[in-house]
């Protein structure tokens, strides 16, 4: 039985041509080395080198069996990247997600119906979304609707409502909601990393200038101390915007149906067990 580490021994005397190169890449004495090259060659039972005084060299057996023993050491290390990868997946639960808003909860849950598996999320588009699940690059993904198609599976999740956060002192401010179109024009703060939100609130306000802002804290620190209007969500404190209403801020309800969203975990039918979370 060849020994793989001599093996890999071999391929680099193949890719180096000499001993003292190899045996300094492989960082093992240059006697060692060639004690290995002696047994290797009394494996294979042929000769596999040309020897002279000071130097060996393969000769055409030697160099036909390094290429082989080349494309051998590639094909085993990719059976066990294979093979890593996939108990790595198979003890990993993959998330996707539109917005990351409802990550801590969801992996909360996960952890407890799961709690021997590890979790990985990922917020991305949604049309990725849709492709990941079916192609099984996440177990579950969570949309902001109920997809209708017959390879998925769907469980509600929670509802969300975006509302405008408006200082005292603005026009609307003692309106009891408002329609998108009626801000639309207005200069607004917003915050980045709100996944799917983004892309809706620019298209639904094409007029509007948006301060986007990505660290929290310094997002935080303009909502108090200035007079821009700004979204929130009645989901999470710190949805959309920093949480709690400031002293001097309203809420507004939106009234678009497009910013009241419904939102479901999906996953591939044949997955279906795993989305048994204790919802």
């Amino acid at each position: 039985m060849v020994d793989y580490h001599i093996l890999e021994q071999f391929v680099a005397f193949y890719r180096t041509g000499t001993l003292r190169e190899t045996a300094e890449k492989m960082n093992i004495s240059q006697p060692t080395l060639t004690r290995n090259m002696q047994k290797l060659e009394e494996c294979f039972e042929v000769p596999l080198f040309n020897r002279t005084k000071n130097r060996i060299s393969l000769n055409e057996t030697g160099l036909l069996a390094a290429e082989d023993a080349e494309m051998l050491l590639k094909q085993t290390e990719n059976m066990l990247w294979r093979a890593r990868d996939f108990d790595r997946k198979n003890k990993t639960i993959m998330i996707g997600t539109c917005t990351p808003v409802h990550l801590p909860e969801l992996i909360r849950r996960i952890t407890d119906t799961f709690p021997a598996a590890a979790v990985s999320s990922e917020t991305r588009a949604i049309s990725r979304l849709l492709d990941g699940v079916k192609n099984d690059t996440y177990h579950f993904v969570l949309l902001p609707f109920c997809p209708q198609d017959d390879d998925l599976f769907s469980q509600k999740w929670r509802e969300e409502h975006l509302s405008f956060l408006l200082p005292k002192r603005h026009r609307f401010a003692r309106r009891k909601s408002l329609s998108v179109s009626e801000m639309n024009g207005e200069n607004m703060l917003l915050f980045q990393d709100i996944g799917f939100w983004h892309d809706l609130v620019v298209e639904k306000m094409p007029d509007s200038r948006f301060l986007v802002q990505t660290e929290r804290y310094t997002f935080v620190e303009l909502i108090e101390n200035s007079t821009m209007p700004v979204f929130t969500s009645d989901y999470f404190c710190n949805s959309f915007s920093c949480g709690s209403p400031a002293a001097d801020r309203v809420t507004v309800p939106i009234t678009d149906p497009e910013f009241h969203v419904s939102y479901y975990l999906v996953c591939h039918r044949k997955n279906r067990s795993k989305l048994c979370l204790r919802l």
